[in-house]
């Protein structure tokens, strides 16, 4: 007999049992010795958190802005040059914003890392 199973990521399940002891399951899952719920500072998780979704919002805020700059530079310039400005022209810009955001996601989260 088949039985419906509902799968959700650790962090869904997390969000879902707030009062339950994930921190614990989460920490073994990703391979890490258990994390003592007493040692996890919300207030600073919740502040790295916030400050990432920020970074998020500029770096999506900045791939628009560099697409709509290459939109347009692809109308002004004259034929098929103008769809080798949309074809090649996107891709460095995306890995540069991507390396840039993980460079400043990274510090903001060691920032918050107690590793002492």
């Amino acid at each position: 007999m088949n039985q419906r199973v509902r799968v959700t990521s650790p962090q869904t399940r997390l969000a879902l049992r707030r009062r339950s002891d994930a921190t614990r399951r989460l920490s073994r899952l990703a391979g890490h010795t258990p994390v003592d719920r007493s040692a996890i500072d919300l207030d600073d998780a919740e502040r790295a958190l916030r400050r990432q979704r920020r970074l998020a919002a500029r770096t999506a805020i900045a791939l628009l802005l560099a697409l709509a700059a290459l939109l347009t530079a692809a109308v002004f310039t004259p034929g098929r040059l103008g769809w080798a400005v949309l074809f090649f022209a996107p891709y460095p810009i995306l890995l540069a914003l991507a390396a840039i955001h993980v460079r400043r996601a990274e510090k903001i989260e060691a920032e918050y890392c107690e590793d002492d």
